[in-house]
C-alpha cells in the first residue's frame, strides 16, 4: 500500500518503466473502464478530505485533481500513484473486476479477457497476462505503436524483470547502456537499475515482459 506521510506525496517509480507525463487510460481489451475519477472522488469523500487537502498531500494542483475526478482529464502514472497513495486506494480497485467463477479462474487468461493498460499519447499498451489473484510472477504483453515509448522519465524500483522481443525492434536503456533488440532477442536486469525503453521500429513492437515481484 502506498501511504502519504507528511508533505506532498512523492510517487515512487514502481510501475516498471510505465512512463508518466501523458494520459494513462485503464481499460479492458474490449471496453474502456469508466469511473476512475468517480472512484478517486469517492475515496476522497470517504476520508472527508477537501480538494485543497488532497492537493497538499499529493503536490498536484486543485484544478488537475478536479478534472481527474470529473473525468475531463485522465491521470498520468505519477499523478495516479500520488492520488492512490494519498487516498490509500489499492491500485487493483481501479480496474474492471471480472467475475469468472469457472474452473479456469486463477489459472488461465483468455486472449479476449486480458486487463489492459493504455498510456494514451505514449503509444504504449500493456496487457496483463497473469491470472488473478497473482502470485510472485507477473507476465505482460508490452505493445508499442510506432513512436511509442516510456518517455523521458527514468525508472528504478525493487525486483527483477526480463523479456523477449516478439516483433519490431526495442531500444532498451539500462543503467546508462543502450541496446537494440530484435525479434528473438531477450533481456534481464535488476529493476533497481535505472531503465526506460522505446519502439525503435517503424512498425508495432511487441515484447513479452516478466516482472517479479508483480507490479499490478
Amino acid at each position: 500500500m502506498l501511504v502519504a506521510t507528511g508533505g506532498p506525496y512523492q510517487a515512487p517509480a514502481t510501475l516498471s518503466a510505465l512512463g508518466s507525463k501523458e494520459s494513462l487510460v485503464i481499460m479492458t481489451v474490449n471496453k474502456l473502464a469508466q469511473g476512475i475519477g468517480t472512484r478517486i472522488r469517492g475515496a476522497r469523500l470517504k476520508k472527508k478530505l477537501s480538494l485543497e487537502q488532497v492537493s497538499e498531500l499529493t503536490g498536484l494542483s486543485i484544478s488537475l485533481i478536479s478534472k481527474i475526478e470529473r473525468e475531463i482529464t485522465a491521470p498520468s502514472v505519477r499523478s495516479l500513484l500520488a492520488l492512490i497513495g494519498a487516498l490509500d486506494i489499492p491500485l487493483e480497485h481501479l480496474f474492471d473486476q471480472t467475475t469468472d467463477s469457472s474452473q479456469e479462474s486463477g489459472l488461465v487468461v483468455r486472449a479476449g479477457e486480458r486487463r489492459r493498460l493504455d498510456f494514451g499519447e505514449k503509444r504504449l499498451v500493456k496487457e496483463l497476462l497473469t491470472p488473478q489473484p497473482i502470485g510472485s510472477l507477473e507476465l505482460l504483453m508490452v505493445i508499442l505503436a510506432p513512436g511509442g515509448s516510456t518517455g523521458d522519465d527514468i525508472f528504478s524500483h525493487n525486483g527483477e524483470e526480463a523479456g523477449m522481443v516478439l516483433t519490431g525492434c526495442l531500444e532498451l536503456w539500462v543503467d546508462g547502456q543502450t541496446f537494440l533488440l530484435h525479434p528473438g532477442d531477450s533481456f534481464a536486469f535488476p529493476s533497481v537499475k535505472p531503465h526506460r525503453f522505446r519502439n525503435a521500429a517503424e512498425v508495432e513492437t511487441r515484447v513479452l515482459w516478466v516482472n517479479t515481484p508483480p507490479l499490478y
